[in-house]
């Protein structure tokens, strides 16, 4: 009897008998008496913990042994955001060490040059949600852009009035217009009015297809196309070949003409977004933008080129198509004007070049602008 008393003794002698919250001791170390269920943030051990129910029992929250994360019940809990690795805990296998994956910090992106200009547009979206009227929010925001520019009796005919009330609420919130921003891919400044101006057309009219011709085009790159056509009958005493004088001076940041490079970004720009916008109702204009000037504007002209113009045979015809009188009366009178208004009175109009010079042109246009493509895909492979 005394043999077993003291053999008792011994298996006792290194726990210390507990209640519920009090501290406990074992062989694998000290802990608190808890409901089983509890210990989620370390491992249980049995019998420390007398003087309470079997289900409490002594939770023991222990290190690894390198200190490379915490001693777990690998059977009751998960390692949620690490890996268990066995022999650097007390206790039996089920006894295991959680040791977490080093997290790498959130970064927060950079401020971007152009953010101001999204900025800018989410404003007026958010304006113009809150005028109301009959009008889409991206509409009158395209109203506001280029309202003072191109807001004459010439582009009320084209594509239609502004709604003013829009323009007063606008102005009566604070709003500073911006008239530029840095294109982020050719470190150029865009001009804000003739952007809101082309997508508005896009938006309202959309784009013709083929060789037809329609306002939309006219108040982007159609309209573009017809003024460089007249700055080459100004010139064309010097350069008399139409299509050396695309691949010279065409869309460009050196020459001051009216088809530079930056009137082809916006014009690239208003027909994409425009487009998009057309086709659904539910987007807005600030995402948009802003998806074109965070990286879009990899591919912006390979989607505007390919969109309207197709391949190099299509693009020579539909060039030459938009220089030549259609059916739309408008579009008619206005590209007469345009020509005059660069090439002077008695130009040479359009209809009246012989077949080989026109060909010579508008392969210049069609070679000039696949050229750029071509530039954009090495820069963006």
């Amino acid at each position: 009897m005394l043999v077993e008393y003291l053999t008792l003794v011994s298996l006792l002698a290194g726990v210390s008998f507990a209640k519920i919250g009090n501290v406990c001791r074992a062989p694998q170390g000290s802990g608190t008496c808890k409901s089983e269920s509890t210990c989620t943030t370390g491992f249980t051990v049995i019998d420390a913990c007398p003087n309470d129910p079997a289900s409490v029992k002594c939770c023991i929250q222990a290190s690894c042994k390198d200190n490379s994360g915490q001693c777990l019940d690998k059977s009751r809990v998960a390692c949620t955001g690490g890996t268990w690795k066995a022999d650097l805990c007390p206790g039996g296998d089920n006894v295991q060490c959680c040791q977490k994956t080093a997290q790498t910090p959130p970064v927060t992106p950079a401020p971007q040059p152009t953010d101001p200009f999204i900025a800018y547009l989410s404003r007026l979206y958010d304006l113009a949600k809150q005028y109301g009227g009959d009008r889409p929010a991206n509409q009158l925001v395209m109203e506001w852009l280029r309202h003072e520019d191109y807001n004459d009796s010439k582009w009320t005919v084209l594509i239609g009035g502004i709604d003013d009330g829009f323009t007063e609420h606008v102005e009566k919130a604070g709003v500073t217009p911006i008239k530029e921003f840095k294109d982020p891919e050719y470190s150029i400044d865009i001009k804000v009015s003739h952007l809101g101006a082309c997508m508005n057309g896009i938006f309202l009219k959309g784009s013709a297809s083929g060789t037809d011709q329609n306002e939309g085009d006219v108040t982007g790159w159609g309209g573009d196309w017809m003024t460089f056509y007249g700055e080459w009958r100004r010139d064309s005493d010097d350069q008399p070949k139409g299509g050396k004088y695309c691949l010279d001076h065409m869309c460009n940041d050196v020459d001051d003409t009216t088809f530079k490079l930056r009137d082809l970004v916006e014009d690239a720009d208003c027909y994409n977004v425009g487009l998009r916008l057309r086709a659904n109702p539910d987007l807005n204009i600030a995402d948009e933008m802003g998806k074109v000037l965070a990286g879009g504007y990899k591919s912006r002209m390979q989607s505007f080129v390919g969109g309207r113009f197709g391949d190099r045979g299509n693009a020579q015809a539909i060039a030459k198509s938009m220089l030549l009188p259609g059916n739309n009366v408008i579009i008619n009178a206005g590209r007469i004007r345009l020509i005059q208004q660069e090439g002077g009175f008695f130009v040479k109009l359009p209809l009246w070049l012989s077949d080989e010079d026109m060909d010579d042109l508008t392969k210049g246009f069609a070679d000039r602008l696949f050229r750029i493509v071509e530039l954009e895909k090495v820069a963006y492979p």
